[in-house]
């Protein structure tokens, strides 16, 4: 019997191991944020792609590693080189992009300089838990983001560009209280509340910041319809904790 408690004890250990989940960010790395803008209002594009994050968590003990993530955004010309963009990647982004150089998308100049600025704001709200049935921990995310984009268009279908961006955010979380199950004594020492404010156990926040340079080759296959490759490197820095990775990401974009 008391074989069997001691190897019951021990598989419980390794599932609940297996089970446990620790606070972390994950700053996605794709820009896919080109350079031209169409100077007419109402000109839209949506694209699908891929990306990745530079993933960092709060447990010093967990390695630090890139995620993959699928990506969607939606943009809208609103006239004068400006252009307002969302995206979905895993987190949410707004921003404001204004092409300050150059001649504009649709004059699809060979030999053409440009020079764009980007503005952004990111947010995500993550739960994650450490049994099926109850919370772990919850956490809110915020950054601005800001980048400075230049291209130069090879010929008509083809436009080379890059960027130096930076973010600067912060975090805020809590810790739940979970359900504690003693196999030895085989009795729940702690019930567990879930979401409910009276289990929150504790709070934990943080500042930290990103930057990098991405570039990118962007193929017009059609005049509704082009690919782009990009290779991003993301330096980014959270819970005294710096990590440093590089990915390579694709996009297919919609244009009418």
């Amino acid at each position: 019997m008391n074989k069997l408690i001691v190897i019951s004890t021990v598989l419980s250990s390794i599932v609940l191991a297996g089970c446990e989940s620790t606070p972390e960010v994950k700053p996605r790395m794709a820009r896919f944020n080109s350079s031209e803008v169409n100077s007419q209002p109402f000109h839209f594009n949506i694209t699908a792609g891929s990306d990745s994050s530079n993933q960092i968590a709060i447990n010093k003990n967990k390695k630090s590693e890139r995620d993959n993530t699928l990506r969607f955004s939606a943009a809208m010309t609103l006239g004068k080189g400006l252009e307002a963009r969302f995206v979905d990647n895993g987190e949410n982004q707004v921003s404001l992009k204004y092409q300050m150089l150059g001649a504009p998308l649709e004059e699809k100049k060979a030999g053409n300089l440009s020079l764009a600025g980007s503005l952004g704001y990111i947010w995500d709200k993550r739960s994650e838990s450490a049994t099926k049935q109850y919370n772990d921990w919850s956490m809110e995310h915020k950054s601005y983001d800001l980048s400075l984009i230049a291209g130069y268009r090879l010929n008509r279908q083809a436009l080379l560009y890059g960027s130096v961006f930076y973010q600067n955010g912060d975090v805020e979380g809590k810790y739940y209280l979970i359900e504690h199950y003693d196999v030895a004594q085989n009795k729940t020492i702690n019930k567990g509340c879930g979401w409910d404010k009276t289990c929150v156990g504790s709070y934990f926040s943080d500042k930290g910041n990103a930057y990098g340079l991405s570039l990118a080759l962007e193929y017009e296959l059609l005049t509704w319809l082009a690919v782009t490759g990009e290779i991003v490197h993301h330096r980014a820095d959270w819970f005294e904790r710096t990590n440093n990775e590089t990915g390579a990401h694709l996009n297919v974009e919609f244009r009418f």
